[in-house]
């Protein structure tokens, strides 16, 4: 079973484009354009791992991955933030978003397929695959 990914980026073209270069390298992707369709996503499909832009529509991405850990705690180190402007990057974020793995737009393709690759280790693993956003 490969394993599952949700893109979370409002620009439709980076997420076909994340989508296509996620199947190439045998990953399932998932793709929402607003926080709202992710969280709905995530209620109805297991995944694996989460690229979450920072910048979004009527939620900013760091409020979404603080709902996403606390609705979904095994979602907690799986999920990469991505954003084009690191001026939002706040010191006072909470050290469990600060330490994300972060790819700043605009990166290249093998950044991204190794941020995921290191990502999923664990995931690829062990039993706890599609586990990630069970309950707790």
């Amino acid at each position: 079973m490969s394993p599952r990914v949700l893109i979370v980026d409002d620009e439709p073209a980076l997420r076909r484009t994340l989508a296509r270069v996620l199947e190439s390298l045998k990953y399932e992707a998932l793709t929402a354009g607003d926080p709202h369709l992710a969280y709905s996503m995530l209620d109805e499909a297991d995944v694996d791992l989460v690229l979450l832009d920072l910048h979004l529509p009527n939620m900013s991405g760091a409020m979404l991955y603080l709902a996403l850990v606390r609705r979904w705690p095994r979602l907690r180190g799986r999920i990469i933030l991505m954003t084009g402007d690191p001026s939002l990057l706040e010191d006072g974020w909470p050290p469990e978003l600060l330490a994300c793995p972060l790819l700043l737009k605009p990166f290249t393709l093998s950044l991204l397929a190794e941020t995921v690759r290191l990502a999923l280790l664990d995931v690829e693993s062990g039993a706890d695959q599609r586990a990630s956003n069970g309950p707790a």
